[in-house]
C-alpha cells in the first residue's frame, strides 16, 4: 500500500500528531487500502453514551421486583413476604365494592394507602382519581432507571487545509475526493440494492508511533462530509485552485462498545 495521500506534505514541527484513516480493502481484507494521513487537529471529543429509560413500576411491578429480591434471600423468605402481600391484596380485592368497605379500609389505617395503591392498578383512571382526591393519597409509581442500551459512539473531525504551494492544493483535491469516494456505497443486483460503503479504520499517531492515552476505535463509517471552499479569503491559485479548504468529516462506529472493549483500549 502506498504512504497516502498527505497534509500537510512537508513535515512541521506543529503537526507531530497525526490521524491515519486508511480505508478497507475493496476485498474486504482489512485495513490495507487506500489512506489519508492528516493533522490532528484541536479539542478532539470522545464520548460515551449508555442509555437509560425512567420506568414506573407502579404496584404490579413494584410486587414483581420485590419477589425476586426476596427469591434471593434466605429459605422461607420469599414465601413468608408473598404471603403477607396476599393476606393486604386480598383484603383489598375481597371488598364487596361498598362504600362502606373503602371507608372502613380509609379508616383502619394504613388502608388508605393499600386502597389507593390497588385503585391505581386495577381500577379505570376515574375511579382512582375520586379515591386519591378523597385520601389524600398518591400512589409511589416507584420510578426506577432502567438500563437499555449503549449508544454507539460517533465521532466529528474538522481540518483546515491551506496548502503552501500548488502541490498541496493538488493533495488536498485528492483528500477530499479520497473521503467521498469511500462514503457512497455501490450499486449491486441491477441497481436494486446497495452494497455497504467501506468502512474507515482511524488510528492516532505521535512522531509515527501510535498514541496510548487516545481511545482506540472500531472500524467506522463515513456519514458525512461538509467542504467549504476558500472560508475566509477569496485568493486562488494560478490554476484556479482554492486558496483553503475546510473539510468536515463525521464517523460512526460499526457498532456499540461493550466493558471487554473498553478494557481492551477502545
Amino acid at each position: 500500500m502506498a504512504e497516502g495521500y498527505k497534509f500537510p506534505l512537508i513535515p512541521d514541527e506543529k503537526y507531530k500528531a497525526s490521524i491515519f484513516f486508511t480505508a478497507e480493502s475493496s476485498t474486504g481484507s482489512g485495513a490495507d487500502g487506500d489512506r489519508a494521513i492528516l493533522y490532528m487537529p484541536e479539542g478532539m471529543n470522545f464520548a460515551d453514551g449508555i442509555v437509560y429509560d425512567n420506568a414506573n413500576l407502579n404496584l404490579a411491578g413494584y410486587l414483581v421486583e420485590k419477589g425476586v429480591e426476596l427469591s434471593k434471600g434466605p429459605p422461607g423468605t420469599l414465601e413468608n413476604s408473598f404471603n403477607n402481600w396476599t393476606s393486604q391484596l386480598n383484603n383489598l380485592l375481597s371488598a364487596d365494592g361498598t362504600i362502606g368497605t373503602a371507608r372502613s379500609l380509609v379508616e383502619n389505617g394504613g388502608g388508605a394507602a393499600l386502597l389507593n395503591l390497588g385503585a391505581q392498578t386495577l381500577a379505570p383512571g376515574d375511579i382512582a382519581e375520586g379515591i386519591s382526591s378523597a385520601t389524600k393519597i398518591t400512589a409511589n409509581p416507584h420510578k426506577r432507571s432502567l438500563f437499555r442500551d449503549v449508544a454507539i459512539r460517533s465521532f466529528n473531525f474538522t481540518f483546515l487545509l491551506s496548502p503552501a504551494s500548488q502541490q498541496e492544493a493538488i493533495e488536498i483535491n485528492k483528500i477530499v475526493k479520497f473521503f467521498r469516494v469511500n462514503a457512497y456505497p455501490t450499486l449491486r443486483a441491477g441497481e436494486l440494492a446497495y452494497a455497504f460503503p467501506t468502512r474507515f479504520f482511524i488510528e492516532f499517531r505521535y512522531k509515527n508511533e501510535k498514541m496510548q492515552d487516545v481511545p482506540e476505535l472500531l472500524p467506522c463509517y463515513l456519514t458525512s462530509i461538509s467542504t467549504t471552499f476558500n472560508p475566509r479569503s477569496s485568493s486562488l491559485f494560478k490554476d484556479g485552485r482554492f486558496n483553503e479548504t475546510q473539510l468536515a468529516l463525521n464517523f460512526v462506529e460499526e457498532r456499540p462498545l461493550d466493558k471487554d472493549d473498553v478494557e481492551g483500549g477502545n
